[in-house]
């Protein structure tokens, strides 16, 4: 039978780029392991191992899943925490010096309250809040009022409207433009529902999903270094398993940073972006937690850097010489990673991403020149 030459030449990555990256990953294992005199593992040996640190992944994220949607209720609070700061933010920054956001919010609570109450039920009600909420509840109707009217005669009703003791505080109320729709501060956080019958529950799978993935990174790590580093020395164990602690230390201290300093950023640039353009912030729950999720997680990602780059200096892939050299093209790398990972297209949330991760390079490089200082004297001892 004549053979034919054939008309293409076979390439297993353009066919198939997910056996391609395995076989890869696979050669880099085999290049890593301990003794050179083991043989070559078959193609479908290193599946079977594979297989095997999936399956331990799968159930170690599976258990600590069940765990945290045990805890759906108090992680929920947790993510609604930072809207609420924002909005009370917002609404202390319309408001005079003096007067408490607390107090404000009882305040507008309080008079919307009294209408159509006896004089038996409303004095009972006055008798439990303190003078500062009753004066301000006084106040809230006239600024409503007020509010109906053109710009330049508030001022005028306002003056006339109010007690003599009382005019002071409405007009500094009415000159910061205090908040009076009920439905902003912690009111409009409950307003924050769903809108389909399951909506709820699946949040609480994605929540604990990605709670999961936090609290069992370390492990997943392990079992994957594992797999991809075997037949480790006890020297190479410890230093696995610090690496692995301090990598877990630098994904906390992401997600936190996230947390406490660029989520309240975020919502805050985009809760005041929107109400200068009339346009209310009734935000949906769904789509804000898969926002916070996405933002606090990426940040933990982006904080690995050092997990990355240390075991590359320790295995000689890259040395403080070419870290340095390379330090532009590592600022344009982190950029990009920042533009691609960055849940808010402003620059601000690009850049607050970009810069600690640069930083870790540069404390990569640090830990380069020590090691390169390390060995210099090791070879000098010699």
């Amino acid at each position: 039978m004549p053979c034919f030459p054939l008309p293409f030449r076979w390439d297993s990555a353009k066919l198939c780029p997910g056996v391609f990256y395995l076989k890869q990953i696979f050669r880099l294992r085999e290049s890593l392991q301990m003794s050179s005199k083991d043989e070559e593992k078959p193609f479908l040996d290193h599946l079977e191992d594979l297989r095997k640190v999936i399956l331990r992944m799968a159930l170690t994220l599976l258990v600590v899943m069940m765990l945290c949607f045990g805890l759906a209720p108090q992680m929920m609070d947790v993510l609604r925490r930072p809207v609420e700061r924002v909005w009370s933010q917002h609404e202390l920054d319309h408001l005079p010096n003096g007067v408490r956001v607390e107090d404000w919010e009882r305040a507008k609570a309080l008079a919307g309250a009294m209408g159509g109450l006896s004089p038996r039920a409303q004095e009972l009600l006055r008798q439990r809040e303190n003078a500062q909420v009753l004066e301000l509840h006084r106040l809230v109707p006239v600024l409503k009022a007020a509010a109906i009217l053109p710009e330049g005669e508030r001022m005028k009703f306002v003056e006339q409207a109010c007690l003599e003791n009382e005019r002071e505080l409405a007009l500094a109320l009415l000159g910061q433009g205090a908040v009076l729709q009920s439905g902003s501060g912690r009111a409009a956080l409950r307003m924050m529902g769903s809108f389909q019958p399951g909506e709820s529950f699946l949040l609480s799978i994605k929540m604990a999903f990605f709670g999961g993935c936090v609290i069992s990174f370390p492990l997943l790590m392990f079992f994957l270094l594992q797999f991809i580093v075997p037949g480790l020395l006890e020297s190479e164990r410890r230093f696995l398993l610090k690496a692995l602690i301090f990598g877990f230390f630098l994904f906390l201290s992401g997600c936190f940073f996230a947390y406490f300093a660029v989520l309240p950023r975020v919502l805050a640039f985009f809760y005041e972006y929107s109400l200068n353009l009339g346009i209310e912030n009734d935000w949906r729950i769904g789509y804000y937690l898969s926002f916070a999720v996405k933002l606090i997680f990426m940040f933990g990602i982006a904080f690995e850097l050092p997990v990355l780059i240390i075991p590359l200096v320790k295995l000689g892939v890259l040395d403080y010489e070419l870290m340095s050299r390379t330090r532009v093209y590592a600022i344009a790398c982190v950029l990009v990673l920042a533009l691609l990972i960055a849940p808010a297209p402003d620059p601000g949330t690009m850049l607050v991403m970009a810069i600690p991760m640069y930083l870790l390079y540069e404390l990569c490089i640090g830990y380069a020149r020590l090691d390169r200082y390390r060995k210099m004297k090791g070879e000098k001892r010699a």
